[in-house]
């Protein structure tokens, strides 16, 4: 059935589309990728932080919005007449309040999370399911209804679908980039949120104005259908079969591309809100530009197969020259002009092979006449957009590492080109050609697959790679230089093995907390890292030691750190591949000792390590008078930063202080390596005295015979006591998961400040802290 629409009259039409219905659309768009920020913040905590909790997030969202526009193109297909604007106004009122399920759920699925993990950790990935399916389920369901609607409200103002599907996309990149710069650092996730419904409120009742302005005038009387234009291809137009598998084929090796090129990405400009947000932006803006150039593309009467052709030849280009992000200085700029560069760039190399994808999906849209069609070219698109983001992360990215796998979406890309080619012959031909360009880019290119992109950022001189692991969730190395080898997570240098004196404070972070404990016996390490501070906190002897850290290839990769002297063989050690913050919640054992050495505190995911509830939610995995000490990097934070740290560890452990390593010195004499240590009240009985008083463990003989740190040493480096500490932390601001203050804020490699002014300014407060009060 062919849905029947009359042009209105041409001044209505100009009016109505360029202006109320582009702005809806827009906004629109921009509140459903917010939405999909917030929501990976949200489920990210209520779930665990996991690469299967990533792909079972993307794979719902997507069922959700395909299993949304087939339901909405079977029911309106039958529809003789209804108004779609009223219908999408309506759409956009029940995404806005189905969106904060996973807010209103998320203490119900932690708590059955956690029930769930203990009791029956057989059904966690069918839990898991259960829970996105009722947190996202509902609003993504109603996200993929407004494609169909948004083609009939296309065809009714006698425009192209393209043109719409333009304004949705163009509001998704602009939503990401308000999103990540102004509404989530001002307003955090429940202000955030707020304000999108708001918008959402805002659309419907827009659009309920404009339904009631023009009553009477219906879009749907007798009539002849609007003409869809011209026919692109003969091939396209008698089989919705070959428009559904060139849709399919189309999404999945957009995927495809954005989990390979993220890596790298992530790796050249560090996994931070901001610059993952460009990323996401880069790509948006190029579908969107795919999307205004199909009308002309369609109207010239050219092929599909020349865009997937052209795609492909761009992407085997744009690969080697995204590996060589981390190389540029201008990148590495301080200030706003970082990512307005990043941006700038990876338009100009991203956006190319990308727009050219992005035209296939909006003309076989403009080809269909009904709402069923649609839906259905949707469904093929979204569902191979699940299945190329899963083959990418989980197949071939730990097979090929990231530079092959984007050529194979290339050539996935040139395998949509053959299926519009007649005879076999041509298409192998066509075959030989990509293949031969492709090896001709690599031996160009003549990059080492080996080489880890980044390291050359942060180590100098001659380097060389001891092992590289490119895993579903991050690629993980070991690169050897001049004095030591250093760890690196995507692309950042996480800790390292050297001679230099520097370092010790890995086994400080272990094995401080351990002294300050008179019987330590249950302890556990949130980021295994080299396995350095696990080797201190198995040196002072607790009776069963666990390890957490969200990289299984960390723990493969400590045969290569010998200063952790084998920690994994110790049979009182026990490894989790699971997000600390969720071990602790799921994990029934009362902890003597808990340390962690989380990635910085600006990297994205990094806030949940330092916010109020994760604290109190290890108070109470701590017995009386437990012991947590929380790495407190002097070079990684501005003062701001570091007031807000102080102040929100404090807020949940009084009793606390902060302690400097002695070897950690710059070369201007500050310290830049500080330990946060706090205990937990030990309840009823004898008054105790304040942490860092009395150093208990120093009774104990370590196992490995002897401490690289008398107890003259840990006494006097202690900077901050608890009153002290008090002082310093006075006007910070308490970081919680909600206002995102640590992933959304300045960080020292975001300012324009050098980063020695902001050590210096920080160790000033320190000074002035501490000179009002005695620190024994």
């Amino acid at each position: 059935m062919t849905v029947v629409a009359r042009q209105l009259p041409v001044e209505m039409t100009q009016t109505f589309s360029s202006r109320s219905i582009a702005l809806l659309l827009l906004l629109g768009g921009a509140a459903a990728l917010a939405w999909q920020l917030i929501w990976s913040h949200q489920l990210g905590l209520a779930l665990g932080a996991s690469a299967r909790g990533v792909a079972l997030t993307v794979a719902t969202a997507m069922a959700g919005m395909t299993l949304g526009s087939l339901t909405c193109g079977h029911l309106l297909r039958n529809r003789d007449s209804f108004d779609p604007l009223l219908l999408y106004g309506l759409i956009e009122l029940s995404i806005g309040l189905f969106a904060l399920l996973p807010a209103a759920l998320g203490d119900w699925i932690m708590a059955s999370d956690a029930r769930v993990h203990r009791e029956a950790p057989a059904l966690a990935t069918p839990f898991t399911i259960l829970a996105l399916l009722l947190a996202i389920g509902p609003a993504t369901f109603m996200m993929g209804t407004t494609l169909p609607v948004m083609g009939i409200l296309a065809r009714s103002v006698g425009a192209p679908i393209s043109r719409f599907y333009f304004l949705n996309t163009v509001g998704a990149a602009v939503g990401t980039l308000l999103a990540a710069f102004v509404l989530m650092p001002r307003y955090g996730l429940g202000g955030t949120s707020i304000a999108l419904v708001l918008v959402h409120v805002f659309v419907t009742f827009s659009c309920l104005a404009l339904f009631s302005n023009r009553r009477g005038d219906s879009f749907y009387p007798t009539g002849n259908p609007v003409e869809s234009g011209p026919t692109m291809s003969e091939a396209l137009s008698r089989t919705s079969r070959s428009g559904g598998w060139l849709a399919f084929l189309s999404g999945a090796a957009a995927f495809m591309l954005e989990v390979a090129w993220f890596r790298s990405l992530k790796s050249a400009w560090f996994s931070t809100a901001d610059s993952l947000a460009v990323m996401l932006c880069c790509f948006l803006i190029a579908l969107a530009l795919g999307a205004a150039l199909a009308p002309r593309w369609r109207a010239r009467r050219w092929s599909l197969r020349v865009s997937f052709i052209a795609a492909a030849l761009l992407v085997v280009i744009a690969t080697p020259l995204i590996g060589q992000f981390d190389s540029i200085d201008w990148f590495q700029s301080a200030g706003g002009l970082r990512q307005f560069s990043r941006l700038l760039i990876g338009l100009l190399v991203i956006a190319p092979p990308i727009l050219f994808v992005g035209i296939s999906l909006p003309t076989l849209l403009d080809e269909a006449n009904n709402p069923r069609d649609w839906a259905q070219l949707y469904a093929s698109n979204t569902f191979g957009a699940v299945f190329g983001a899963n083959l990418a992360a989980w197949v071939l990215l730990p097979a090929i590492g990231p530079s092959a796998t984007a050529t194979a979406a290339g050539g996935l890309l040139m395998i949509a080109a053959m299926r519009q080619i007649a005879g076999w012959r041509n298409r192998a031909t066509l075959a030989c050609l990509f293949a031969a360009f492709a090896g001709a880019v690599r031996l160009a290119d003549r990059g080492d697959e080996t080489e880890v992109i980044g390291a050359s950022r942060s180590i100098a001189g001659p380097k060389k790679t001891i092992a590289l692991r490119h895993g579903p969730d991050a690629s993980i190395s070991v690169v050897g230089f001049e004095g030591g080898k250093a760890l690196l997570i995507n692309g950042f240098f996480t800790t390292a093995e050297v001679s230099d004196p520097r370092s010790r404070y890995l086994d400080a972070i272990g094995r401080v907390p351990m002294l300050l404990h008179p019987d330590p016996e249950q302890a556990l390490v949130i980021c295994f890292g080299t396995g350095q501070t696990a080797h201190a906190v198995r040196d002072e002897g607790p009776l069963e030691l666990d390890l957490a850290d969200l990289n299984g290839a960390v723990f493969d990769m400590a045969v290569h750190f010998d200063a952790n002297h084998g920690v994994l063989a110790d049979p009182r050690v026990s490894r989790h591949v699971m997000d600390g913050r969720a071990w602790l919640r799921r994990s029934e054992t009362l902890y003597d000792v808990v340390t962690l050495e989380p990635m910085p505190p600006f990297f994205s995911g990094s806030n949940a390590l330092y916010s109020r509830e994760f604290y109190e939610l290890v108070r109470d995995r701590l017995g009386p008078g437990g012991i947590l000490a929380q790495w407190f990097p002097l070079h990684l934070m501005s003062p701001d930063q570091a007031k807000s740290v102080a102040t929100t560890f404090q807020d949940v452990f009084p009793d606390a202080i902060l302690w400097f390593d002695p070897d950690s010195v710059r070369p201007n004499g500050r310290s830049d390596q500080g330990i946060l240590i706090g205990r937990r009240d030990a309840g009823q009985g004898p008054a105790v005295t304040p942490l860092g008083r009395e150093w208990p463990g120093f009774r104990r003989e370590p196992h490995s015979g002897k401490r690289p740190l008398p107890s003259e040493t840990c006494r006097r480096q202690i900077a901050l006591d608890a009153e002290a500490l008090s002082r310093f932390t006075e006007g910070g601001k308490i970081i919680t998961d909600d206002n995102q203050l640590l992933e959304y804020s300045i960080s020292p490699f975001r300012s324009e400040r050098r980063l020695e002014e902001m050590i210096e300014e920080t160790h000033a407060l320190i000074t002035a802290a501490r000179s009002s009060g005695t620190v024994e």
